[in-house]
This record gives structure tokens, sequence and C-alpha cells, in this order.
């Protein structure tokens, strides 16, 4: 974005500096934007951050009734592909002028592609990127990164937790079905302006995928990978991608509250289907939560608990089946469990490779928070 968020927040005094690389670390290792970071973090809410920013900016802000409410003779104007790319959302039309709802409404090569294309002049108005994820999934089918659509759940919630009996009616909340940790069915409630989040659609990215390549993919080639990555999905998928290949199962697990969720996980050289399903406790016993609570690494057969027969058959391997589980450290910090298996022979004699590797990866976040804190100040 043209926006340095960060730097004008850091200016009104509205954040700190601890808040900002707080959210900028959450940033690249979970890929949501910083504002929705720190919605997340709780220390501005959503409403806070639209009214700032179209304040700051000059701009209208879109009001999140009328993000819910758009005409399908005007959501035609604009394509999805191009509202995807440039991820707008087209609110309303007056004569020969197009509302447009943008989460960077100074992205003015946004605003002349999208004049050009529906031949309307177009009045940019401001929007929190949350809302127009929320927006793009409902009207276009577009998807968001899964874990960017779990970020957003979590404000929606404490934002209906936020608001009294008396200014939330009953229309105005939807239920979409969850499913629990023992497989029972939940109905959850999010506010009217978040309807998006119940009909969220399938998720190509988690769709069986072929690693093979004609050539073969080296270390070295990973760490180079690793070093020009734009984003964390761009690490994971690099090391889930030489993983998968050196070992064949492996899997990946990004650390968030008090849950191990899967972030990629490859078997037989294929990225498992709809891998995000699959959430590890960690109050519970398991190999997750043993590595996580010592930050260092186990190797063996598993202890046969729950979480770790789940976590086998999620795998599609045996109960007797050796793994290595490593955790990944920053700054003190577990930010993602490695799982990788094979024989003990194998997976001993590769330890220190799977080591140094995972080193790599770190630092490959920590150069992303360090070019996200430069594009944010």
């Amino acid at each position: 974005m043209a926006i340095k968020l960060g730097e004008l927040l850091l200016q009104e005094h509205i954040i700190t500096p601890e808040q900002l690389d707080e959210a900028l670390k959450n940033q690249a290792l979970f890929g949501i934007k910083l504002g929705s970071s720190l919605i997340e973090m709780g220390v501005i809410s959503d409403e806070q951050l639209c009214h700032f920013l179209s304040s700051t900016l000059g701009v209208p802000a879109v009001t999140p009734r009328a993000m819910t409410s758009v005409p399908p003779e005007v959501l035609a104007q604009v394509p999805a592909e191009l509202a995807g790319k440039y991820r707008v959302v087209p609110i309303r039309i007056e004569g020969k002028k197009l509302t447009l709802a943008m989460a960077d409404p100074t992205d003015f090569k946004a605003s002349d592609e999208v004049s050009f294309v529906t031949g309307f002049i177009i009045l940019p108005h401001f929007a929190p990127d949350v809302r127009i994820t929320s927006a793009l999934s409902k009207y276009y089918q577009l998807r968001g990164d899964i874990r960017y659509i779990l970020a957003e759940g979590d404000i929606a919630n404490r934002r209906r937790t936020a608001l009294s009996a008396e200014t939330v009616t009953t229309e105005e909340k939807v239920v979409f079905p969850m499913t629990g940790e023992n497989g029972e069915p939940l109905n959850v409630e999010v506010p009217f302006e978040f309807e998006g989040f119940a009909t969220l659609p399938d998720y190509e990215d988690y769709q069986t995928v072929e690693f093979s390549a004609p050539d073969h993919y080296s270390a070295e080639q990973l760490a180079l990978d690793f070093a020009s990555a734009k984003d964390r999905d761009q690490i994971g998928t690099a090391f889930a991608k030489y993983l998968g290949q050196e070992f064949t199962t492996s899997a990946l697990f990004l650390i968030r509250d008090n849950m191990a969720v899967d972030w990629r996980s490859v078997v037989s050289g294929k990225l498992v289907e709809e891998s995000h399903q699959l959430t590890i406790p960690l109050n519970k016993p398991s190999v997750i939560r043993d590595t996580f609570a010592s930050g260092q690494f186990s190797m063996g057969i598993l202890a046969q608990t729950p979480e770790n027969s789940r976590l086998l058959t999620f795998l599609q391997l045996p109960p007797d089946a050796p793994l290595l589980v490593m955790a990944l450290v920053m700054q003190t910090k577990v930010v993602v469990i490695v799982v990788v298996a094979g024989g003990l022979a194998t997976l001993d004699k590769r330890l220190q490779e799977v080591q140094k590797l995972a080193g790599k990866a770190v630092m490959a976040f920590e150069i992303l928070i360090i070019k996200n804190k430069i594009m944010q100040t």
C-alpha cells in the first residue's frame, strides 16, 4: 500500500513503537494487513481505524451497511478479476460516477484502471481491509487467506461482544456452522456486516498440488527462495516443497493463540487437500504441545494420545511411524512447528540439515519483518 499506516499512527501517538513492532511481526507471520493486525491485537478498533484514515486522507468512509447491500447491477460493472487484483468493491452509481470502496484510496493506478474498464469517474472511499475481504468473498467468491479469514472472525466476535443487546438485534446477526474439537456442531454468530463469512468459497490453494519438477529442488535453491520471499506464504510453500521432496511426509504448523494451525502439509509429494482444517490445541497432551513448550525438537515414535493420533491420521501415517518434530523460534517465541516422517536412522542422519534449514526459515521471517517496518515507517 502507498499509505504508510504505521508512520501515520505513530505520528498521532495512537500506537507505540512497541505495538507497531509486534503488529509487523504478526503481519509477516500470519499474512494479514498491518491495520488488521493492530485490530486483532486490540490496539485499535476497526471503526477507529476507519475514522482515522478517512480524516487523515480526506476521503469519505464506506459504512458497514453500505458494504453489505450492494445492488447486483453495480457489482456487474467491476469484473471479479479486477476487484480481486486491486482489492476494491463498487458501492453505488450516481450518473457517471462510481463510488469505489478501497483499502488504499491513494492507489491511483487502481482507480485509473477501474475507470478505464467501467467508463465511470471513480469516487474513492475508504474501507478497512477486513471489510474489503468480507465483501470480496460475499460478492465475488474471492477467497482470502484462511488465517486472514480466521483473524477477521476474531475481530468480528470482539465487535459482537462489545456491542450492547440494544444496539445489536437478531436481524443484524448471522450464524455460520463450525465443528468443535470432538466433531460436535457449533453455531457461531457474527454481526451482519460480516455475512460473507457464512458462505466462504472453496480454497483453491488447498487443493492437491503437485510439487514434482523436472529438476531436483536443491537446498541452495530453497535458500534463494527464502531470501527473495515477498510474504510468509512463499516461505511456507518453499519449505514445504523441499521437505515434501526429501521426506515425502511433512507438515508445518503456525502457532496462533493456544492452537497449532496446520499451514502446509505434504504427503507423497502432494499438498494435502484442505489442510487448514487441522488444529492441535496446546493445552492437551501431544508432541506438538511438548515441542512448543520446550522450544526444541523431539524424535521417535509418538506416545498414544488422542491429539497424536489425530496428527498421524491426518498425515496418513501408522501409529508406529517415527517423526521429527522441531520448533522454529523467533526472539524466544515459537512461531512454527515443523513435522517430518521417516526411518529413525534417516531422521537422525538429517537432523542437523533440518535444523539448519529451520534457522534459515526464521531468518527469512525476520527479513520480512524488517522489510515491512521499512515500508510502514
